[in-house]
């Protein structure tokens, strides 16, 4: 399994840097798996996400991303639907048939949000169809991640 995992760095100076006097907070970074079959658009999304403050593990298809998903814990899975071995329909379908709760956005030129209709039991929370602009991109998986907190805290 070839997983790559980007995790964002604060610079050495400017706003991002923490004041050393103060003790350190303990922040949760969202951690987002991204399952892009093309090496580019991967890249374009990994970088998108860790410039915004999420933590993210890219992999380069369905079987690797369901590999991950069941060694590790994610707050939210973006998946392309159009990749080998396992498309990202079939890994979302997966991951339901096994319980896993887990938010998916899918970010597709194969798959739109009419799709939506014939995929209810999948609870999909957004489609994003490629090419996408990037701030459109990171609002909905702001939203998302909002969402599922606030359903978090709901069950508490």
């Amino acid at each position: 399994m070839n997983l790559d995992t980007l995790i964002p760095v604060s610079p050495r100076n400017g706003p991002g840097v923490r004041d050393s006097s103060k003790p350190a907070e303990l922040i949760h970074a969202p951690r987002i798996l991204i399952a892009e079959d093309d090496d580019l658009i991967r890249q374009i999304i990994s970088d998108l996400l860790v410039g915004d403050g999420y933590v993210v593990n890219a992999v380069a298809d369905g079987e690797e991303a369901w590999e991950a998903l069941r060694h590790d814990d994610y707050d939210l899975l973006v998946t392309d639907n159009s990749m080998p071995r396992l498309t990202g329909i079939k890994l979302i379908e997966r991951i339901r048939q096994a319980g896993m709760s887990l938010p998916v956005m899918v970010a597709s030129s194969s798959f739109f949000a009419w799709n939506l209709r014939e995929y209810p039991h999948l609870q999909i929370a957004a489609v994003i169809p490629k090419p996408f602009d990037r701030s459109e991109f990171l609002d909905a998986v702001r939203n998302i991640l909002l969402s599922n907190e606030d359903k978090y805290n709901q069950s508490i």
